[in-house]
């Protein structure tokens, strides 16, 4: 045995007892005794839409999901609609308003012009 030891040798660490990737801390058998070998499927709520996670593709999927409160989503996106054609003739009659005074500028202008000579 040496009386110095390497400063560069890799010490190894203690394996981990067991890995869980639930939130319960099984163990990895434990759980699929418990819970079987499918934990149940995946959703998520977003804007009211539930969003369902397709264990065999891989993929999130919408169709098959209820909406929920379809009447209070459709009701917001009717009153949504409503306020965006409000607005959008509202920003149609700025814009003629602007136009408007584009030409009486360009007209005063052309005035002013014409009077110096």
């Amino acid at each position: 045995m040496s009386l110095f030891s390497n400063p560069f040798t890799i010490k190894k660490t203690k394996p981990r007892k067991y890995v869980s990737r639930s939130p319960l801390k099984l163990p990895a058998d434990e759980m699929a005794r418990e819970l079987g070998p499918r934990y149940g499927e995946i959703d998520v709520r977003v804007a009211e839409k539930k969003i369902v996670f397709d264990l065999e593709n891989g993929d999130w999927n919408t169709a098959g999901a209820e909406s929920l409160g379809s009447g209070a989503s459709s009701a917001s996106a009717q009153k949504l609609n409503k306020q965006v054609t409000v607005l959008q003739e509202e920003n149609n009659m700025l814009k003629l308003k602007v136009d408007v005074l584009l030409n009486l500028v360009a007209e005063s202008i052309a005035e002013l012009s014409s009077t110096q000579k």
